[in-house]
């Protein structure tokens, strides 16, 4: 009786010994198709079932694919996900070949951060820069806004009908341009507008103390100058109040796309 119970039991433990086997197999080859098939779905998606295989239990490659998933999430710049895995690899599978790899992964891991943290040091320098640039734009259209009320103010009586040929040219252009921003995204629009608006104000301000003091030589072209610098600095302070600055550079280097 007693070794009948034996064998059955030793029969047991075999068949429980080949289920797991046979279950660990099917494991090895699901691991291999998703590598194999890994561009045919989103990589989420893979990286989800690979997760899902290595929770299940051992098979073969079991290490491979907690090494596989620290290097894919890694290359999807999820260091926190790519550094726990690569982190498991040791602790789950000491002595294994992919534990030397798993610590080149975490070196990779590493190195990103530093070069993410240079990165983003150099993007609040190039912002705090362009800031100083507005203010000092800002200035100087403020500057050349008063000396030219100013210039005005002396002249009397003031004469603002009929508009001078300046605004009477330039106004009806700026009106178009304002309406076909009406087209545009949010953020340039606002830019447009402000630069139109601003823009108007300058060439009118400039248009009435040019009628009225009626400059000549040097003192003409020194308006004429101081005008354009308003308008420069008008249009850089509405460019960068639209978050534009990156954009008009970049289309300015490479040209229109």
């Amino acid at each position: 009786m007693g070794g009948i119970a034996a064998a059955v039991l030793l029969g047991i433990a075999a068949g429980a010994a080949t289920s797991d086997s046979t279950r660990a197999m099917a494991r090895q080859e699901k691991f291999l198709y998703l590598l194999r098939s890994y561009p045919q779905r989103p990589p989420r998606d893979t990286l989800g079932q690979v997760e899902q295989l290595v929770q299940q239990g051992d098979f073969p490659d079991h290490d491979r694919a907690e090494a596989w998933l620290g290097s894919a999430w890694l290359a999807l710049q999820e260091r926190q996900a790519a550094r726990r895995w690569f982190e498991r690899v040791a602790r789950d599978h000491p002595g294994s070949v992919w534990v030397e790899r798993s610590w080149l992964g975490l070196g990779d891991a590493a190195a990103q951060e530093r070069e993410m943290g240079r990165v983003s040091e150099q993007s609040t320098l190039t912002l705090r820069e362009r800031q100083r640039w507005a203010w000092t734009a800002g200035g100087v259209a403020l500057v050349i806004v008063g000396l030219l009320a100013a210039s005005l103010g002396r002249h009397r009586p003031l004469r603002l009908w009929p508009l001078p040929a300046e605004a009477r040219i330039v106004l009806p252009v700026l009106a178009v341009l304002a309406l076909l921003s009406v087209r545009q995204d949010p953020a340039p629009r606002a830019a447009i507008l402000e630069l139109c608006m601003g823009a108007a104000f300058l060439v009118t301000l400039s248009g009435l103390r040019l009628r009225a003091a009626s400059p000549r030589g040097a003192a003409r072209a020194l308006h004429a100058a101081g005008t354009l610098a308003a308008l420069g600095a008008l249009a850089y302070v509405a460019v960068y109040r639209g978050e534009l600055v990156g954009m008009v550079l970049e289309t300015l280097r490479a040209g229109p796309g």
